[in-house]
């Protein structure tokens, strides 16, 4: 082969490279494509907890939904109590607390247990009456109340969950009534 064809056909396979280049749909100063992660992975898709618990009346001044240990030294839980809660089998905690200008504080929580709740809700129930908080009798079957003086505290069953209503304070009797029938029109107590 003369080396004038070879010439020629590398000159011409240039030729056609860039005239393909500057031909391309895109033109040959296109932005390069950015390559995006999939925004739907290919895990199981996981139902969220449904949300069963009402808000109390008046302003909110605490919401958290989180494991045990993120409780522990909050002030809204004792320590003890926590870890009463989760040595008796609860994995997740949900509260709310709100407080009205007179200073009555009303709030509802849920702790959810890997299994039976069951013995959260014994154990929970004897550390307010080993506290000194007398059963009260209530309208609604399944529903402990305890109440000392002007705070109160109530719990139930209901599924894997122990569920609380609490008040305290100066109109927390009437207070906690009302948010107890309503806590119990939304999720009501098993058994």
């Amino acid at each position: 082969m003369k080396p004038a064809s070879v010439i020629i056909v590398l000159v011409l396979l240039s030729a056609v490279t860039v005239a393909a280049w500057v031909a391309r749909p895109d033109g040959p100063r296109a932005a390069p494509a950015a390559v995006v992660a999939d925004p739907t992975p290919r895990l199981p898709y996981v139902e969220p907890l449904p949300d069963l618990l009402v808000t109390p009346p008046n302003p909110l001044v605490f919401e958290l939904a989180a494991t045990p240990a993120k409780f522990l030294g909050s002030g809204v839980l004792t320590d003890p109590e926590v870890k009463l809660l989760a040595d008796n089998g609860v994995v997740h905690i949900t509260g709310r607390i709100t407080r009205d200008a007179k200073g009555t504080t009303l709030g509802v929580w849920r702790f959810t247990a890997r299994a039976d709740p069951r013995p959260a809700l014994t154990a929970i129930d004897r550390l307010y009456g080993q506290g000194g908080h007398e059963l009260r009798p209530t309208d609604h079957p399944g529903l402990l109340m305890r109440h000392k003086d002007n705070v109160f505290h109530g719990h139930y069953r209901r599924g894997n969950d122990v569920f609380r209503v609490e008040g305290y304070g100066p109109d927390s009797a009437s207070a906690i009534t009302e948010l107890t029938d309503r806590q119990l029109a939304l999720s009501p107590a098993e058994g």
